[in-house]
């Protein structure tokens, strides 16, 4: 049996606040951060314990790594969410297109 999961109900409890509109979309982009984060760090941990057996599909950790890697394209959880995160701070939205510069004759 392996360590419990101290994090599992505090991701449930961010789930069900985001479901009854508790929290913003920067406070969601926040969580997914930390979380994808924490993840990353926790896999490279348990690859680094299994020397070169970390790489090998029977231990699951590289199966594990390709999912958050996965993940993290996916939400661009790094580059978007902390986007989301400084157009809340800023009032800079940084996903409208540019305004068109004007010409100089």
């Amino acid at each position: 049996m392996g360590a419990p999961d101290r994090e599992g109900p505090a991701r449930l409890a961010v789930l069900r606040g985001l479901d009854e509109g508790k929290y913003s979309m920067p406070q969601v982009a926040l969580a997914k951060m930390h979380y994808t984060e924490r993840a990353r760090a926790i896999l490279s941990d348990a690859r680094d314990m299994l020397g070169g057996n970390g790489i090998i599909l029977d231990y699951h950790v590289a199966r594990h790594l390709c999912d958050i890697e996965a993940i993290d394209t996916y939400e661009g959880t790094d580059t978007v969410q902390t986007l989301i995160v400084g157009r809340d701070i800023t009032g800079y939205n940084a996903f409208a297109p540019a305004p068109p510069v004007p010409a100089h004759h």
